[in-house]
C-alpha cells in the first residue's frame, strides 16, 4: 500500500511539474495593430550561407486568432498571410503543441514543437517566440530525425514602428 501511494504521489508531482502555463489570447494584446519592420534571416542550402531579407508585419488580433501579414521587400511575390489560432486550452498555437511558455521582464517567450520534413529529410521542429512591447523574434530550429542535433533554419527578427 505504501509503495502504491508512493507511485501515485511521484507520478501526480511529475505531471504537475511538466505541465505548462496555457497560452490565452489576451497575451498577444501588446501585438494587436501593430506594424514592424526587420529582416528574415535563413540558411540557403543551395549555398549553404545565411542570407538576409528585409521585411515587414503587421500584427492583429481577431476574436480568437493571431492574424500576421509579411512583405518581403525585395521578393514581393513571397508575401503571406497567417492565422494562428489557440487551441486545446491554449497547449496548442496553431497545429503546434507549446512546450514552454514564460514571461520574464515584460518579454513573452514560448516554445513549439511539431514534427515535419526539412529540405526532404523527416525531422522536429522547435519554434521559438519571444515578444515584448517594442521587440518581435521567431527563430525556427531544425533537428532531424536520428541526429541529436539542432540547427537555425530561420529567425524573423522585428522592431516596432
Amino acid at each position: 500500500m505504501k509503495t502504491l501511494i508512493t507511485t501515485l504521489i511521484a507520478v501526480l508531482m511529475t505531471i504537475v511539474s511538466n505541465a505548462q502555463e496555457p497560452l490565452h489570447i489576451s497575451n498577444f494584446n501588446m501585438l494587436n495593430n501593430t506594424s514592424w519592420e526587420g529582416q528574415l534571416t535563413y540558411k540557403d542550402y543551395q549555398s549553404g550561407n545565411q542570407r538576409s531579407v528585409d521585411t515587414k508585419m503587421q500584427i492583429e488580433i481577431k476574436g480568437d486568432r493571431l492574424i500576421t501579414n509579411i512583405q518581403y521587400t525585395y521578393e514581393p511575390k513571397k508575401n503571406n498571410s497567417s492565422s494562428v489560432k489557440l487551441k486545446k486550452n491554449g497547449t496548442y498555437f496553431g497545429n503546434e503543441r507549446i512546450i514552454s511558455n514564460t514571461l520574464d521582464n515584460g518579454i513573452r517567450t514560448f516554445i513549439t514543437t511539431y514534427k515535419g520534413r526539412d529540405n526532404g529529410k523527416k525531422a522536429t521542429m522547435y519554434i521559438t517566440h519571444q515578444f515584448s512591447q517594442h521587440a518581435y523574434k521567431v527563430t525556427k530550429e531544425v533537428q532531424y530525425d536520428h541526429s541529436n542535433e539542432r540547427f537555425i533554419r530561420n529567425t524573423y527578427q522585428y522592431l516596432k514602428l
